[in-house]
């Protein structure tokens, strides 16, 4: 049993500590993966940059790029364009469902409908007139 502090295949780390409290390279809790944040060197980086990138060219040139690398058939470059002139629009299909608990006459047969004015006619109710099945019958 000589050397079980090797590392194992298939294995990384030690399992037994590396999680458990008081192992200094265990994340404390609460604490992000970089906690200081972007660093000064990398934001000014960015600033200068996309200055530069504002500075540098015109509009025209970065249209004329953007063709060329169409033209030489870049995916991007077409996505790119068919996303400016033809913008996929945002819509959505809504369904106003109202639940009135109303009888929906447009499931019966013809015959049930006459059974159905039938018996209304025998409970004294006069239901109004359905024109060949269609629509829905209603008592006054």
């Amino acid at each position: 049993m000589a050397n079980e502090h090797r590392f194992k295949p298939g294995q990384s780390g030690n399992s037994e500590t590396m999680f458990k409290p008081g192992n200094p390279h265990r994340w404390a809790p609460g604490v992000s993966g970089n906690p200081a944040g972007k660093s000064r060197h990398r934001v000014g980086f960015e600033e200068a940059f996309n200055e530069a990138l504002i500075t540098a060219g015109s509009p025209e040139e970065a249209a004329q790029l953007l063709w060329e690398a169409a033209r030489a058939k870049e995916p991007w470059a077409i996505q790119s364009l068919c996303q400016r002139f033809a913008p996929q629009s945002q819509s959505m299909h809504l369904v106003h469902e109202v639940n009135d608990n109303a009888i929906d006459y447009s499931r019966l047969t013809d015959e049930q409908l006459h059974q159905l004015d039938a018996l209304l006619e025998q409970a004294g109710t006069q239901p109004l007139a359905v024109d060949s099945g269609e629509g829905a019958a209603e008592t006054v």
